[in-house]
C-alpha cells in the first residue's frame, strides 16, 4: 500500500492528521485497535475525503495527477471499508471496544447435524436464520457460496461496459436471461442488501433480517404466553400452554430505476461507489416506509401501524410540547410486559422534540428513563394526515421483534434502447421484501401527532 499511502499523504493531509490523532498508522492500518469513537470518525472522514478529492479530477487534469488522486481515492475507500467491517465484527461480538483482531471467545462449536446455511447439509427442518441489526448478510451468503463475488459497483459497471476480468465475466454469465436481465450473484446481492440496511431506520432500531429462499415462508410466533402457577408437593402441575401462530412471509416486489450516461459509466472514477449507494438509499427509504406504515394491500407489505395486535396507549394526539407522549408509549409497553427499545418518528417531530425549551429558556432535558433509548427519525413517515392535513405517527417498541424478509437474489435489468437517443443507459434493480412481527404487542403507535 506504499504507493497508495504516499498518494493519500499528498492529496489528503487532513485525513492523515485524523489518523494520527486516533493513534493509527497509514502504512499499517489496524482498525481493531481503535476506540469505537475513533473508528467511526476515521470511517466517516475517509468517506468524506474520498468524495472530496475525486471531485477535483476533471477532463483537464493531467494524467499523472489523476492517477495519484485515483490511488488516494482507492486507499481511502479501502480504509473506510475496513472500518465498516471491524464495526460489524464488534457488533456481532457484542463488544464495541478495541480487540486483538482474533476473537478467541467466539470459536466455532460443532453439533452432530448439518446446516444448509453452512455446509450444504439436508436438514431442512432447521429454524430460519435471522441476522441481527448490524450483522452483515454478506457473511451468511459467503457461507452458502464458493464464490466470494464482486462488489455491487463492479457488477453494475460490468453490465454496462463489459467485464474487465475473469471474476466479472463469471458474475455476468451466472444468471442472464433472454430479456436482458441479470441475476446478481448471491454474495454481491447480499452486499447490495447490506448497503440498503445501512441506510434503513428499521435496521438502526434493531429489526432482524431474514434471508428468504422461497416465495412463501412461515415464521412461528407466540400469540399468548403460558401462565406459571405455584404447587404443593406431589400435586399436579397446572396446565398452561403457550399459543402459537404462524406468520407467512410472501416477499413483495420493489424496484428502482436510475439513468446514467455512457460516458459517465465508462470514465467515472467513483461511479462504482456512488451507483450502488444511490440504488441502496432509494430502496432503503421505501422499505422503511412499507415496514412502518405499509397498507398490506397488494402489492404493498403490511407495516407496523396496521398490525392488529398492537399494544394500546392513552395518547390523545396533539403537538409535542414535552416528552410526555413518549413516556405514555413507554408506560403502555411496560404494562404489556414489553420493552421500549427504540422510537421512530417523522423528521419533523424529532426536530420539534430536539428544539423544546424549558421555562428558563434552556434546552429541555430528556427524562432519565428515556436516556439511552434511540430516538430515530425518517421522512418515510408522512406528516400530512388527519383532518388538518398535518398529523403524523410515532412508533415505539422492541424492534428486535420485527423481521424483514429479503429474497437473497436481486435482479438487475438494463434498458439499452429506451434512453439511447441521449446516449444513456437505464438500470432497474428489483428486489423482493416482506415484514412480520414475532410479537405484535411489542409495538405501540401514537396517532394524531401534529405540528
Amino acid at each position: 500500500m506504499t504507493t497508495h499511502a504516499n498518494a493519500v499523504r499528498k492529496h489528503a493531509q487532513p485525513f492523515v492528521a485524523t489518523l494520527r490523532k486516533a493513534g493509527a498508522a497509514l502504512d499499517h492500518f489496524e482498525p481493531h485497535r481503535l476506540s469505537w469513537q475513533d473508528l467511526c470518525r476515521v470511517e466517516r472522514d475517509a468517506k468524506a475525503t474520498a468524495h472530496e478529492i475525486i471531485a477535483n479530477v476533471t477532463d483537464g487534469t493531467p494524467e499523472a495527477r489523476a492517477a495519484e488522486i485515483e490511488a488516494a481515492f482507492d486507499a481511502l475507500t479501502e480504509i473506510a471499508e475496513d472500518c465498516g467491517a471491524d464495526k460489524d465484527a464488534r457488533t456481532a461480538r457484542g463488544d464495541r471496544g478495541p480487540w486483538a483482531g482474533v476473537d478467541l471467545d467466539r470459536r466455532p462449536t460443532f453439533e452432530n447435524k448439518s446446516s444448509p446455511a453452512v455446509d450444504g447439509g439436508d436438514n431442512a427442518a432447521l429454524e430460519p436464520f435471522a441476522l441481527r441489526s448490524g450483522q452483515p448478510m454478506r457473511q451468511w451468503a459467503c457461507a452458502r457460496s464458493n464464490d466470494e463475488g464482486i462488489t455491487p459497483g463492479a457488477f453494475l459497471r460490468a453490465i454496462i461496459s463489459g467485464a474487465r476480468n475473469e471474476a466479472e465475466q463469471r458474475a455476468l454469465s451466472g444468471g442472464t436471461d433472454a430479456a436482458g436481465g441479470f441475476t446478481v450473484p448471491s454474495v454481491t446481492s447480499a452486499q447490495l442488501i447490506d448497503l440498503a440496511r445501512a441506510n434503513m431506520v428499521l435496521d438502526a432500531a434493531g429489526a432482524q433480517t431474514m434471508p428468504l429462499d422461497s416465495a412463501e415462508n412461515i415464521v412461528a410466533k407466540v400469540t399468548a404466553d403460558p401462565t406459571p402457577a405455584w404447587r404443593i408437593e406431589n400435586a399436579a402441575v397446572n396446565e398452561s400452554d403457550p399459543t402459537f401462530g404462524g406468520v407467512i412471509l410472501k416477499p413483495k416486489s420493489i424496484a428502482v430505476m436510475v439513468k446514467a450516461s455512457v460516458e459517465l459509466m465508462t470514465d467515472s472514477l467513483n461511479l462504482e461507489t456512488e451507483l450502488p449507494n444511490v440504488l441502496a438509499k432509494a430502496m432503503a427509504q421505501e422499505i422503511d416506509r412499507a415496514g412502518l406504515i405499509g397498507s398490506g394491500t397488494d402489492p404493498e407489505p403490511k407495516g407496523i401501524v396496521n398490525y392488529s395486535g398492537l399494544t394500546s396507549n392513552t395518547y390523545a394526539g396533539g403537538a409535542l410540547a414535552n416528552y410526555g407522549p413518549i413516556m405514555t408509549a413507554r408506560g403502555a409497553l411496560h404494562g404489556a410486559n414489553e420493552r421500549l427499545g427504540a422510537v421512530i418518528m417523522a423528521s419533523r417531530d424529532e426536530n420539534t422534540l430536539a428544539s423544546l425549551n424549558a421555562t428558563d429558556g434552556q434546552p429541555l432535558n430528556m427524562p432519565q428513563a428515556l436516556q439511552g433509548v434511540p430516538m430515530l427519525h425518517t421522512t418515510a413517515i408522512p406528516t400530512d394526515g388527519g383532518a388538518g392535513s398535518d398529523e403524523s405517527q410515532i412508533i415505539a417498541g422492541d424492534f428486535t421483534q420485527l423481521l424483514i424478509g429479503f429474497r437473497s437474489s436481486i435482479r438487475v435489468e438494463i434498458l439499452r434502447e429506451r434512453f439511447m437517443d441521449n446516449l444513456q443507459f437505464g438500470l432497474i434493480a428489483h428486489a423482493r421484501v416482506d415484514f412480520a412481527a414475532a410479537r405484535e404487542s411489542a409495538f405501540t403507535v401514537l396517532d394524531g401527532v401534529t405540528a
